[in-house]
């Protein structure tokens, strides 16, 4: 059982959440039977009852399926995932429980076009960003192909900085002390093609996201734009309406 100090912790969230780190660890992989109710209820040594509500509430959260007369059995590590803040992949990966890292495809400073100078904001002094390809993996597996452009004025040196495993929002903060504060994102649905299949490693032609993002600094000024597709099979995006405000989540399939 979970290790609660002296918080009074409901029974059934203890064994979900154990339940859980144990499927996020990998002790149960995708497509894996976990132990019968009879069994889970011996090691926990807690009630049928018990045991029968944390497994629902890992269904809700998409990380069993359940088979009637059958058992239960991990799904696809479906992750359900916040996203209240400016968030980085290498940062949100992490914290769900996946290993990040990146294939750089390209990693340069380039002349900016004049779309993008106008949307950076860039100077009339400097108008190169720091251009970045990449494909996003969690645990090997490739989820996104996105391409990032950052103000060549803004973070001189940046093309020399290791970004197949580091954060590149981390690196802006510390190295730079750049102060991250909002982003604008749109997302629509769009087709794989040929040279994207190969690097997420799916069918062309396939159902995918396309992600568009401006992100902004705490003075209001632009520092970033990447465009992003995300395979269509390992993303899921739910909007949670609530009251005055919403709630969006994100969920990763791998």
């Amino acid at each position: 059982m979970l290790d609660t100090g002296d918080i009074k912790i409901p029974l059934y969230i203890q064994v979900r959440e154990d339940l859980k780190r144990r499927i996020l660890k990998g002790e149960y992989l995708p497509g894996d039977q976990i132990p019968t109710e009879q069994e889970l209820c011996k090691r926990y040594n807690v009630s049928r009852i018990t045991v029968e509500k944390a497994l629902s509430s890992l269904v809700h959260e998409r990380l069993l399926d359940r088979k009637q007369g059958k058992g239960s059995y991990v799904s696809s590590d479906k992750i359900r995932r916040r996203l209240p803040r400016l968030y980085s992949f290498t940062e949100d990966m992490r914290e769900l429980g996946f290993e990040p890292s990146s294939r750089i495809l390209e990693l340069a400073v380039v002349e900016a076009d004049e779309e993008t100078k106008g949307t950076l904001v860039l100077p009339e002094q400097d108008g190169q960003v720091f251009r970045v390809s990449r494909v996003r993996l969690a645990n090997r597996k490739p989820i996104l192909v996105e391409r990032t452009l950052v103000p060549h004025y803004l973070c001189s040196g940046l093309e020399m900085q290791d970004l197949a495993k580091g954060s590149l929002y981390d690196i802006l903060r510390n190295q730079y002390g750049l102060s991250m504060d909002h982003a604008e994102e749109t997302y629509e649905v769009t087709i794989v093609d040929k040279e994207t299949a190969k690097l997420l490693e799916c069918p062309s032609r396939q159902p995918a996201f396309s992600i568009e993002r401006i992100a902004y600094l705490k003075n209001g000024s632009p520092f970033e734009m990447t465009s992003s597709v995300g395979r269509g099979d390992r993303l899921r995006f739910t909007l949670e309406l609530v009251s005055d405000n919403a709630r969006f989540m994100r969920q990763v399939d791998v």
